[in-house]
């Protein structure tokens, strides 16, 4: 198991996770990256630019492994409710 650190980064502004969750793999981190992201979007009292925001994800050696741009899981959203509609 490998821990996960969800790093929110806005503009310059870093907000460190400085907790982690232990998790399998970097497809379960991603899974729960993808979640955080759309609670920030959903929550209508975070004013945010979200073009210029992501989730940046590290290992527990402080090793990068990804960057989860908010621009893409607000376009991933809309294209669901798009179908729901």
């Amino acid at each position: 198991m490998t821990v996960y650190f969800f790093h929110f980064q806005s503009g310059h502004r870093l907000i460190m996770d400085p907790e982690g969750v232990e998790l399998q793999s970097p497809a379960d981190a991603l899974e729960v990256a993808a979640k955080l992201a759309a609670g920030l979007l959903g929550d209508r009292e975070v004013a945010c630019d979200w073009r210029r925001s992501a989730f940046r994800v590290e290992d527990q050696h402080q090793r990068r492994v990804f960057r989860l741009p908010m621009a893409s899981v607000q376009a991933r959203d809309n294209r669901s409710r798009a179908f729901v509609n």
